[in-house]
Formats: C-alpha cells, structure tokens, sequence
C-alpha cells in the first residue's frame, strides 16, 4: 500500500469521528482528556498527564532506533524538546537558556509568532543551536495575544479569524479549515526560515493542528520529505512511515495540565521524576515549555506555572543528578535529520528541495 493511499472505508470512518470531534468543543473537550487520561503503563502520574504517541521497540528487534544512531539497544535516549520558542520573549529567553545547561538539547520555533525576527538572529549568530520549527496555525494563549499567518489573508482567508488574527483554538480552526490553504501557510512558514539563513532539524505542531485531518497530514508527510525536515508522526501513519525512511522517537510524551491542589512545582517534579524513572530503552520525547516569566507576560498565558516549572525542572541540580543515576542519555534532533538523509540517499544532511 502507498504511504499516501487512501485508507479504507472502516479506517476512514474512525478517522472522521475521530476528528469530527474538533468540531464541537465538548467533544473536543473529551477527546483531550481521554488522552490525558492515558497513563504511561504502570505510572498513574494523574488525571492530566499520559503517553501521547508511540511505543516501546520489540525486545527481539535488532535494529532499533537507538542502535541506527548508534547506540546500544539497552540504552535509555531521551529527547527533551522546548516549544513555543519566539512566541514571546520571555519563552525564548527561558529556552534558549536551558538548552545552555546538560539536558534540553533541542527545541521549535514559531515562525509567526511575535518574537520570531529576533530568534532568527540569535540562530544566524548561533548556527549550532539544534532547531526546529514549530508549524503554527492556531495561538493558543488568551485572546489579547494573537499573530497573523505569514501569508495575506486573501491568498489564505481560512486561516484568519474575524478580526484577522491566526484562529485561537484548534476547534475554531477546524470549523474553517481549508487543507490546501493550510498547507500553502505551513510550507511558507518553512521558506521563511530558509530565506532567513536559518537550518532547521525538524519541525513539529503547535496545538496538534497539521494532525488535524489525514489529509493534512499526509500533505505535512510530503513537505517533511520534500525538505529532509523529521517530523512529529500522526500516529495512525506510524509503522508506515516508519517503513519509508522517516525518523522520529519511539515515544512521545507531554505533561501539560494540572488543576487544584496539583498545581505545585513539588507535584510537576514528582510527575517527571516518576516518568523518568519509569523508561525503558528506546528513543523517548519529552515535549516541555521551559519560559521566563515577566508580568507582560503573565497576563497573555492561560497557566504560567506550567511554563515557570518546567524551567524550574528540567535546569535542576537533581533533575541532572536522577538522569546520570539511571544512566539517561540526553540528544537532541540533529542525528535523526542525518539518519533520515542517510535512509533517503540524500547527499548531505542539511535540507533538501525537490
């Protein structure tokens, strides 16, 4: 079967209830907390923390991710990426000082996002820094503080809201979209970047948005390749793409929201800690929000302790200590764009065009 072939009529009927739901914010309401509500196996961290995607390698395989970067296959490799750098200053800054430190090693930029330009500087100052793009269709914080796409809203009317800002919510989004506009805003979200100067490891989704339909994401698939950029999988294509070359972690994870008594940083360091202590070898995900925290910033962002804790944790003294104890290896995305080149026969491992 071709990776972009039709799926079939049962496949494609889930899908649509699947996705049907980001149509009606109940649902979508459910949806989120169902997979919220899927622990890692064996770790009830809590109501709101879980596995999103992925799956530990086969004990009996002999060529695992790992061992293709070269790596034993009882090693424990984990990725701890930073979002949502350039949405504010305060979130790059935050960023781009913990990937100083010995643990989060990589993370994704918003092309669209308000502080963009001066990322795009640092990153031309600072060609090592292992970057992603961070694809952005929706904000996502609260309604005083918006960005527009990149292209004009005539050649992409389905991407503005009506005061002509990006849409604030995935459903909001979805209730409008239009794929191949999306898809025209998602790839000149790429060559913006390219045109500044910049080279970029990976890129992933802010919100989930270019997961939000098969077809949408098959069109994502296609840019991934066509730019050699590894990319956060949709998990129904997963063992396929897999098959075709395209590299990604065996599992990704994000710990997002907590509410009541649970919103402490004594209660986010007892979720990680247990999450860490709780891997198995393989390649691993973390996906996090490490930001500084000024009061601009405080009053745009819906749980601005999310984002001061995972600072707060992932540049910790113990945080490191725990990770040496269990012997955690800490990588980033560079090495998957050159295993994906490789497994592409590509002639170097920076982008590729068509």
């Amino acid at each position: 079967m071709s990776l972009f072939s039709n799926r079939n009529d049962t496949f494609e009927d889930a899908g649509k209830i699947l996705f049907g739901c980001l149509k009606q914010p109940i649902l979508l309401f459910v949806l989120i907390l169902f997979v919220y509500s899927c622990v890692t196996p064996g770790k009830p961290y809590s109501e709101y923390s879980g596995l999103l995607s992925g799956g530990y390698p086969r004990e009996e395989s002999s060529m695992t991710l790992a061992t293709q970067l070269g790596y034993s296959k009882n090693d424990i490799i984990v990725i701890v990426h930073a979002d949502d750098i350039g949405i504010h200053k305060d979130q790059t800054d935050g960023s781009l000082a913990s990937m100083k430190m010995d643990i989060i090693k990589t993370g994704s930029v918003m092309v669209p996002g308000p502080d963009f330009e001066r990322v795009a500087a640092i990153w031309r100052d600072h060609p090592e820094l292992d970057l992603g793009l961070h694809l952005t269709l929706t904000s996502g914080h609260k309604e005083s503080y918006r960005w527009k796409p990149i292209l004009p809203q005539n050649k992409v009317p389905s991407l503005y809201d009506s005061d002509g800002f990006v849409w604030l919510k995935p459903n909001n989004l979805s209730n409008h979209l239009d794929t191949q506009e999306a898809l025209m805003e998602i790839e000149a979200q790429i060559l913006a970047a390219l045109q500044a100067g910049l080279n970029p490891t990976h890129i992933d989704t802010h919100q989930g948005t270019y997961n939000m339909t098969y077809e949408l994401t098959e069109g994502v698939m296609k840019l991934s390749r066509k730019y050699n950029l590894p990319m956060l999988p949709h998990p129904a294509y997963m063992d396929e793409m897999r098959k075709e070359g395209y590299v990604f972690p065996d599992t990704y994870w994000m710990y997002l929201l907590i509410s009541g008594e649970k919103k402490t940083p004594e209660y986010r360091k007892k979720v990680y800690d247990n999450w860490l202590r709780g891997l198995k070898p393989g390649v691993h995900q973390m996906i996090v929000h490490p930001s500084f925290m000024s009061e601009e910033y405080e009053q745009h962002v819906w749980h601005p302790h999310i984002l001061t804790g995972d600072y707060a944790y992932w540049t910790g003294k113990e945080t490191k200590s725990l990770a040496e104890k269990l012997g955690i290896k800490f990588i980033g995305y560079r090495d998957l764009q050159k295993l994906q080149a490789k497994n592409w026969n590509l002639q170097n491992d920076s982008l590729q065009s068509e």
